[in-house]
């Protein structure tokens, strides 16, 4: 565990085998680092890990102004000095809004990124919902109940003992904060090219029972990408990785191999 240039905590899992890649693990809406455990657990030390909490999630939920004034380019410029302080290869992997900055800081760096994995994505242009839509997501912050039901709602097989996990993970968050967030995922980034700017080797992982990114929204986006690997993992719902982390795991770790493999 160790400090960013910034201030703020940034846990680091190393590989034990010399010369693996190192995964950047970005999370999304409503979560922290935390949520990446399992994962973690079932990696296995076969990939290091570099995970860290947004500005006002987790360890960071206080710092409510400073997380009032992000935005998809303040987060990825907040990746890239993380990714600065990583030696050897990168993998950047990102959920849901976590696609987003995911996308963004690979484009900017790819002699640093080997590979991009986008879990449950949304569009770097947004989800452009319509007000109505997104007004009770806006209004999640501190209301455990309504995030319960979120959660339940967009993972249907999320046991209780896991809703109730990252139901707690969630809880702190400020409205402000949660009212911040979903302006800043639903609207995106105004100048997002039709074609991405990162050219790498990508892998997307949606759930098949995600009630938000779905199959016709994962169609509208893996186009943008140079022959991206979908994979669909069949129960798996929105937080596909906290329900499934042994899948999800060793998706990721066929992804490093093939990478690898190519690379030879």
């Amino acid at each position: 565990m160790t400090n960013s240039a910034n201030g703020f905590r940034v846990t680091r899992t190393p590989a034990d085998t010399a010369g693996a890649p190192t995964l950047l693990l970005i999370h999304g809406f409503l979560d922290d680092a935390s949520i990446w455990d399992g994962l973690v657990d079932c990696l296995a030390g076969e990939a290091g890990v570099v995970r860290y909490d947004l500005p006002g999630f987790g360890t960071r939920s206080a710092s409510v102004d400073d997380a009032c004034l992000v935005t998809l380019e303040s987060l990825a410029t907040e990746a890239a000095d993380i990714i600065a302080r990583i030696d050897g290869p990168i993998i950047v992997v990102g959920q849901s809004l976590g696609t987003q900055v995911a996308e963004l800081v690979a484009a900017q760096h790819p002699d640093r990124v080997r590979g991009l994995v986008l879990l449950t994505p949304v569009p770097l242009g947004g989800t452009q919902l319509p007000d109505e839509v997104v007004a009770p997501f806006r209004a999640l912050g501190g209301d455990h109940a309504a995030q319960r039901r979120l959660r339940a709602e967009l993972s249907p097989h999320l046991s209780e003992e896991q809703l109730d996990r990252l139901t707690g993970i969630g809880a702190p968050v400020a409205r402000d904060v949660t009212a911040h967030y979903v302006d800043v995922w639903n609207t995106g980034i105004s100048d997002a090219p039709a074609t991405s700017a990162y050219r790498g080797p990508v892998t997307i992982i949606r759930g098949g029972a995600d009630g938000f990114v779905t199959e016709q929204l994962v169609d509208t986006i893996s186009p943008r990408f140079d022959q991206p690997d979908v994979k669909v993992i069949d129960k798996g719902g929105h937080w596909v990785h906290a329900e499934y982390p042994g899948t999800v795991a060793t998706l990721i770790l066929d992804f490093i191999d093939a990478i690898e493999e190519v690379a030879k």
